[in-house]
């Protein structure tokens, strides 16, 4: 007589196993830590000498190197001396192969790496630039963070060219990086050779920007048709920008004008009369993060129409200015805003 079968109660208070890291992610994990203790920090340029190169069959050399054993049995079974050359020679062909992929890393150098702010649920961009300075070509090679690879790129001899590869983020606040992996498995994929860079790289990630966010408060540098004033700072010049209807013909910067297709426009910062303030206070309903979002979204609209403005949340104050340095302060204040989000997804 087969025992009862357990009731819907008892199964469901039956203790649900939870799966621990597979072993090649755990070996993986200890691999790279070694590799960093060995290596230490990389201050840029970085060269992959042979000794940071490191190489191991792909599962397809798996399978080949399984071949080539059954094939070697075959040759001794049957005594054919015809299936011990074609053992031997496909066996010389993947030891080359090996060296092959092992020089076609090695001697690279590579440099400028930089991780790049980004919005919450959009890709932060990593750029690095790889250099050849030997004398033969190298194919193939591609960087790899996390689960995320870049396009393949060849590089001539003395030439030199730019890689990139977007990172999922998914919450605001810090970003780094701990390595990114340069590997080839140039010529036929039977191995796979590659080298861990450790910069020191991290940017921030800004807040998600409000889809449907209020109106700011009154008492900025708005006029009555609701376009940002730019008299409101007139002691300090802060750059140039694309010319708009309604611009003064006085605002215009002749001499830059004449060495370019379009009017640039004079700006000016400075004084904060007139200057608008974006404020955490402003918001009293909202949730923490709503707000940011909220902020994020005045701090963007703020900046496209180009007049002067501040930012006030709790712990910090940030007077009015201009400029793309000013926004990337005051939207960093809001990625590391504390309260709720601590470093961002890499």
């Amino acid at each position: 007589m087969s025992p009862p079968s357990p009731s819907p109660e008892t199964a469901s208070a039956a203790p649900v196993r939870r799966r621990g890291p597979g072993l090649a992610r755990r070996i993986g994990t200890l691999a790279a830590d070694w590799a960093r203790r060995r290596q230490g920090p990389d201050p840029e340029p970085v060269q992959l000498h042979r000794k940071r190169v490191y190489i191991l069959p792909t599962a397809l050399g798996g399978g080949y190197g399984l071949s080539l054993f059954g094939m070697l049995l075959a040759a001794m079974n049957y005594n054919n001396s015809m299936g011990f050359m074609l053992t031997f020679l496909l066996a010389g062909l993947g030891l080359v192969t090996m060296h092959w992929c092992h020089q076609n890393l090695s001697g690279v150098v590579a440099r400028g790496v930089r991780l790049r702010p980004a919005f919450a649920g959009q890709p932060a961009r990593l750029e690095l630039a790889l250099e050849n300075p030997g004398g033969s070509a190298r194919h193939d090679l591609e960087a790899r963070c996390d689960s995320e690879s870049s396009a393949p790129v060849d590089l001539a001899p003395g030439c030199c060219e730019a890689v990139h590869l977007e990172l999922p983020t998914s919450r605001r606040g810090r970003l780094r990086i701990d390595r990114v992996r340069v590997s080839t498995a140039f010529p036929f994929g039977l191995f796979r050779a590659w080298a861990w860079l450790h910069p020191d790289c991290e940017t921030v990630v800004y807040p998600a920007p409000a889809e449907h966010a209020p109106a700011p408060p009154a008492g900025g540098p708005e006029d009555a048709e609701g376009r940002w004033n730019e008299r409101a700072g007139e002691d300090d010049f802060a750059g140039l920008r694309a010319f708009r209807a309604g611009d003064s013909p006085r605002r215009i910067a002749w001499k830059a004008a004449a060495r370019s297709e379009e009017l640039p426009v004079k700006q000016f910062a400075g004084s904060p009369r007139g200057s608008a303030w974006l404020e955490w206070d402003s918001l009293p309903h909202l949730p923490p993060e709503e707000r940011l979002g909220v902020l994020c979204h005045w701090v963007l609209d703020a900046h496209a129409g180009g007049g002067a403005y501040g930012l006030r949340i709790p712990g910090v104050v940030i007077p009015p200015a201009l400029g793309p340095a000013h926004r990337h302060r005051c939207l960093s204040a809001l990625a590391l805003y504390p309260g709720g989000a601590g470093p961002a997804d890499g």
